[in-house]
């Protein structure tokens, strides 16, 4: 939600940090009030770059009070086989509406922070940790739940709309998938692959239905007189889009509320079918998992535990 923010340079000019190992809390503190910040994207994964912290395995991302900082260690991943972007997030002007019933009525002026922002969508993609370098010193990493309200990550997790390990899973797997081909470990790549299937075989995933005319905001409908759309790439090929969370779904719809979502187990997901399609597409406007009709019956063969099968 939009929020009027005024905060405080935490360096005035001429006043530079004396000491160079600033303490956790102060970095905490620095990180909730930053009015601007780069973060390194996978153009990979339409995401964040993710990756797992080498000491106490936390899945993080990296986060940079400076822009040079950010296109140095984005320099650095390249040089490994790594495609990252570099993101600026910042404090911007948005106008909404004073009374949320008229829309189109009077407007007031807010200040969007897309650095809070940014952070509160983290845990929906299983990230809990922050990898973040301030100008001119160290970076550290920081846990999340430090960063973002008390027991957010927790609601998030627990909200069956979501599906987090799914998420992280995926995005682990197509960073390394779609490396340049040199730079794949295949052993990884396998590891990567057999995570997520352990995960999807246990998930729920949404599909996005288009109900009749005039039906599209009854509560029960008829699945069977529901359309369901389809993507098209530039190739010709035909894919079944399918998402991991409601979030997914709603980036795909992007305010077409004709289309309704509907959530199925992964093991009754081949039931539902578009005529001529290649392969489902996990997350399209996301991490584009590609899964194929054939493939469903294999992969809960091989990774659903003989009492859930």
């Amino acid at each position: 939600m939009p929020m009027e923010t005024k905060m405080p340079n935490p360096y005035p000019e001429g006043k530079k940090e004396e000491d160079p190992n600033v303490s956790e809390d102060k970095l905490v503190s620095e990180v909730r009030n930053l009015q601007e910040a780069w973060v390194l994207y996978s153009p990979l994964t339409n995401m964040s770059y993710a990756e797992c912290e080498e000491e106490n395995y936390n899945d993080q991302i990296r986060l940079y009070a400076g822009r040079e900082d950010a296109e140095a260690d984005s320099k650095k991943l390249e040089e490994k086989g790594i495609r990252v972007t570099v993101r600026e997030l910042k404090t911007v002007e948005v106008l909404v509406p004073v009374k949320a019933e008229h829309p189109d009525g009077e407007k007031k002026k807010l200040y969007l922070n897309q650095v809070r922002q940014y952070l509160s969508t983290l845990p929906f993609i299983g990230i809990n940790a922050v990898f973040y370098k301030p100008k001119g010193q160290e970076a550290k990493t920081l846990e999340l739940c430090r960063l973002l309200p008390e027991d957010f990550e927790k609601k998030v997790g627990e909200n069956a709309l979501y599906q987090p390990n799914l998420q992280l899973t995926g995005l682990y797997l197509m960073q390394e998938a779609r490396r340049k081909k040199e730079y794949v470990d295949k052993k990884q790549l396998q590891a990567l692959d057999e995570e997520f299937s352990s995960n999807l075989v246990r998930s729920r995933l949404f599909l996005a239905v288009l109900p009749p005319k005039g039906q599209e905001k009854e509560q029960k409908i008829d699945l069977k007189t529901c359309q369901l759309p389809y993507l098209k790439h530039q190739s010709g090929d035909r894919f079944f889009p399918v998402f991991t969370d409601i979030w997914e779904f709603q980036k795909y719809t992007n305010g077409k509320k004709n289309l309704r979502p509907i959530q199925v187990p992964f093991s009754e997901i081949s039931k539902f079918w578009v005529q001529d399609a290649k392969a489902y597409m996990i997350n399209p406007m996301g991490s584009s998992i590609p899964i194929t009709r054939e493939m469903i019956p294999k992969i809960l063969e091989r990774f659903l535990p003989p009492k859930e099968a």
